[in-house]
């Protein structure tokens, strides 16, 4: 049963599904002691805004950048008809349900990537990002090392769907979770593992450490490279040059 604190939260808004209530327990578990911290928030995959208000009730002095193309895209669940069905005015009911948050969030309609590096050439850092956009392999792990790019230092990450049941399961997100993990090992410490994945960067870790950095082309070809263990071109480059 939806703890009567939440379910407040969501009492006049429009939604005609709930991915998220399962998790606002655990959510409010885990981020209890930050609660009251002026957190900078990244949402990838909005949808109609449910997690979002959560965020922003939960975080009483958040703000939040939110990611969606509110127009589904997702080819596993377009299948399902529960799930079409909802797309028709989903940009409108999201829109509504987030009104009376004026200026504390913002949003972004665009596809991730783009977004993402956006974000990153702006300079922006994120205390907390909640990956649930696409449920695609590749898309997952392209969201997930970019993200890492605007991740404060002592910043978490939410991942949801880890354990999202697909047709071809090497193309789950699990895989991508997974791959991030293993190359990020050591930066990072793990909060939470069940259907939803949360991590806690280590304060000190860096993602480009040393004076030689590696710029890779982001590419969607280039990270199909890497999960097939090709080469991914690169260009050295000497920081502060």
């Amino acid at each position: 049963m939806l703890d009567q604190r939440f379910a407040q939260w969501f009492k006049g808004k429009s939604f005609t599904t709930d991915f998220a209530s399962a998790h606002l327990q655990t959510w409010a578990d885990i981020f209890e002691p930050i609660r009251e911290q002026p957190l900078s928030i990244l949402e990838i995959g909005s949808w109609e805004g449910r997690s979002a208000i959560f965020f922003l009730e939960f975080f009483v002095r958040s703000r939040l950048t939110c990611v969606d193309t509110f127009e589904g895209g997702d080819s596993e669940r377009v299948r399902d008809p529960v799930y079409s069905q909802s797309l028709s005015d989903l940009e409108r009911r999201f829109d509504l349900n987030l009104s009376d948050y004026g200026s504390r969030y913002e949003k972004m309609k665009m596809r991730s990537l783009p977004a993402l590096d956006k974000l990153v050439e702006s300079g922006r850092l994120f205390d907390l990002i909640y990956i649930d956009g696409s449920h695609q392999r590749d898309d997952v792990l392209m969201d997930s090392i970019i993200s890492w790019r605007v991740l404060a230092h002592g910043g978490h990450i939410i991942w949801d769907d880890y354990l999202y049941d697909m047709d071809r399961p090497s193309q789950a997100p699990k895989q991508a979770i997974d791959t991030f993990l293993s190359l990020n090992r050591g930066d990072f410490t793990l909060v939470h593992k069940g259907s939803q994945i949360i991590i806690r960067r280590l304060p000190s870790s860096e993602l480009w450490d040393g004076a030689l950095t590696l710029r890779l082309a982001r590419t969607p070809r280039n990270f199909i490279k890497f999960l097939r263990g090709h080469p991914i071109r690169f260009t050295p480059h000497l920081e502060g040059q």
